[in-house]
């Protein structure tokens, strides 16, 4: 898969501005709206996108020669940055025409006119397109660090630092079913932020992750108890409960600037109570405090 990184201004919809507004993406968003307010607007089954670009797109780092004026088959990713900070993936168009300059629209389209809008660099089938709901947009992706999209507008992830986060971005473009995320308390009032508290505990219901700690803990230790309460679910419900527990992700994603990379020592067997305590917690329990909360509780 070829991805195109593109950043534009922070929107719900990208269906104009009317019951919507933009906010950062650039310099230009601050005195003029940009033309971005319309990317996933429909038109004849259509979607129009469009990115400020310093100057051309660079095809060639998508796999056109140095004089093709389009690509296609390209998968074009939109980031914006939310007002918890930091840039996040808010949605993309799969089998998308990339062209170098930016082309004038050539239909009528009363949405476009009332916006201002008259030219796109990126247009793709609406069925192709899919716009990430504003609690859904939870993958971060770097900017300071190594290998991250920087200050650019357009970036093509090419480097071999950026291999992490193109992985990331086609797992959660192939994995539809990782959309949707249980309610959890105060996720809306978290001081972490919505989008990587949010990729905390999606990332604590990766079923490969899962699996393989379980796996492990009971080769090592028989059983899936607690770490912080020593709660046995197998123990307690019988083969109801056998082979069941959660798995938490013991370091916070709350300053993370993008991927971080997980190893089996980065997670903890916990029952389900003792998990929403943790995340209950601002700032997050470590399974070593609400064990001393638990007993201190026991002792008292």
């Amino acid at each position: 898969m070829t991805l195109l990184f593109c950043n534009v201004g922070w929107m719900e919809k990208y269906d104009g501005i009317g019951g919507d507004s933009i906010a950062r993406g650039g310099s230009y968003n601050d005195h003029s709206v940009g033309h971005e307010v319309c990317n996933f607007t429909e038109v004849d089954g259509l979607v129009y996108g469009y990115v400020q670009s310093s100057g051309q797109i660079k095809l060639e780092k998508l796999g056109a020669s140095k004089t093709d004026t389009q690509i296609s088959g390209i998968t074009v990713v939109w980031t914006a940055g939310p007002d918890s900070g930091g840039t996040v993936v808010v949605g993309w168009y799969k089998n998308a025409t990339v062209y170098r300059e930016y082309q004038y629209l050539d239909f009528s389209s009363a949405k476009h006119t009332e916006n201002g809008i008259d030219r796109y660099r990126i247009v793709a089938s609406a069925k192709d397109a899919r716009l990430l709901s504003v609690e859904d947009r939870h993958l971060v992706i770097p900017r300071a660090t190594k290998g991250g999209i920087g200050q650019n507008n357009v970036w093509y992830a090419l480097a071999d630092e950026s291999q992490a986060i193109r992985e990331a971005t086609i797992s959660l473009i192939d994995d539809e079913n990782a959309m949707r995320l249980p309610d959890v308390d105060r996720i809306e009032g978290a001081e972490e932020g919505n989008p990587r508290l949010i990729a905390h505990l999606r990332r604590e219901r990766d079923q490969k992750i899962i699996q393989r700690k379980k796996a492990l803990t009971l080769k090592e230790k028989g059983s899936l108890e607690c770490e912080a309460c020593g709660f046995d679910f197998y123990e307690f419900y019988g083969s109801a409960g056998e082979n069941f527990c959660e798995v938490h992700h013991l370091k916070p994603l709350s300053k993370a600037d993008g991927i971080v990379k997980t190893t089996l020592d980065d997670l903890a067997i916990v029952c389900s109570n003792c998990h929403r305590v943790i995340h209950r917690s601002n700032p997050m329990l470590t399974i070593d405090e609400l064990a001393n909360i638990i007993n201190v509780s026991e002792e008292a």
